[in-house]
């Protein structure tokens, strides 16, 4: 089919791409795109790059770029002088990477733990990419982040030559799972010439410092914010026992969803130019890691037996390590969740969906 078919049919069917639309809509249509976009920002942490590249990737349309920064100016200036940078520089020497899976980065993110929801993910050292990140109930328990370790290498069927970690107590399960596996999977790496896991100080283990960063100011403050608004405004009561495993329930549900979106948002941007880095730049961190000849990289994934790592997780504890409530309440609150018919869960509607399930799951009570 040639490109003249495409067009015309795309013509018959009225579909029309993110530039076309854009041209279709007035000025006042567009500032309501930019406005819509940042009222999900209420901490106003999320840069015009960021709200840029979040209206083409949420409502498919591309906004000029100097349109979204005036109107943020005219909006919302008090944005630009909190984003100013003020921190203090640590300086790094350049990295070399040599490919994807060469190693991965794990931390846990304690900045939501004021509102009971700690994280735990993995990054791609060499290309950023996001690997997984997870809401769970304890990001401090050896096993759960040993588990969560064991998860990743079963989805892509293997294991990095080397993991980055702080020094935390929680990582020394997940230390002795990765050594065990590197001596009986990958021999011809010896142990005493590169080790399996690496420990470092957060500040040097930047490919996942970096992303905490930027999860912080677009996804993390928005969830605190928005769960201690709700007590504030007395949507939520902490002291109710039926609330609060309601909300156990419900949040990292919605927590886990929006976590999800967010990963896949920061792993499609573009990444900023940058002649000096060794490695990829100028593109997306998928492109970077779906297309790593390009940049010179390889593939460093160490294969290993699926089965045994599934046995692994089971003898940790497996999902059980990660669920916030017991299973009958769980079962409980997804057929009332199921007969709302609810389409999408964000933090925009969070309490509001709390307060329709609320009288289904507790009928007895009164909210």
């Amino acid at each position: 089919m040639s490109v003249g078919t495409i067009k015309n049919r795309r013509a018959e069917l009225g579909l029309h791409g993110s530039r076309s639309k854009k041209q279709n809509l007035t000025n006042q249509e567009k500032t309501q795109l930019v406005l819509q976009t940042m009222e999900k920002d209420p901490t106003n942490g999320q840069g015009k790059a960021t709200i840029h590249a979040r209206i083409a990737w949420d409502l498919g349309v591309h906004l000029p770029r100097n349109f979204v920064s005036d109107t943020m100016h005219i909006y919302c200036p008090e944005g630009f002088e909190m984003r100013s940078p003020n921190t203090k520089k640590v300086y790094r020497i350049k990295k070399g990477p040599v490919g994807i899976h060469e190693r991965w980065a794990g931390d846990g993110h304690d900045k939501l733990n004021s509102i009971g929801f700690p994280i735990w993910a993995l990054i791609d050292d060499a290309t950023g990419k996001w690997l997984g990140a997870w809401v769970v109930p304890n990001n401090r328990l050896g096993p759960v982040v040993a588990y969560l370790f064991l998860k990743k290498i079963e989805e892509y069927g293997g294991m990095p030559l080397q993991t980055s970690l702080d020094c935390g107590s929680e990582t020394t399960v997940l230390f002795g799972i990765a050594n065990a596996l590197r001596e009986f999977f990958s021999p011809d790496y010896p142990l005493d010439e590169l080790q399996a896991v690496r420990y470092m100080r957060s500040i040097h283990n930047i490919s996942v410092e970096r992303s905490w960063g930027r999860m912080k100011i677009e996804w993390g403050n928005n969830a605190v914010n928005i769960y201690q608004t709700g007590i504030q405004e007395g949507k939520f009561d902490p002291e109710s026992e039926d609330q609060v495993l309601l909300v156990r329930w419900l949040w990292p549900k919605m927590l886990q969803e929006t976590l999800d979106d967010f990963c896949a948002f920061r792993n499609a941007a573009k990444m900023r130019k940058n002649h000096e880095k060794l490695g990829p730049s100028g593109c997306s961190r998928n492109d970077a890691f779906e297309n790593y000849e390009a940049w010179g990289g390889q593939d460093l994934l160490q294969s290993v037996d699926v089965e045994r790592i599934r046995e692994l997780q089971s003898m940790l504890g497996g999902e059980d390590l990660i669920k916030f409530v017991p299973d009958e309440f769980a079962a409980r609150a997804q057929a009332a969740y199921d007969m709302l018919g609810i389409q999408s869960l964000r933090m925009e509607n969070v309490w509001a969906v709390f307060s329709a399930l609320y009288p289904i799951v507790f009928p007895a009570m009164v909210l």
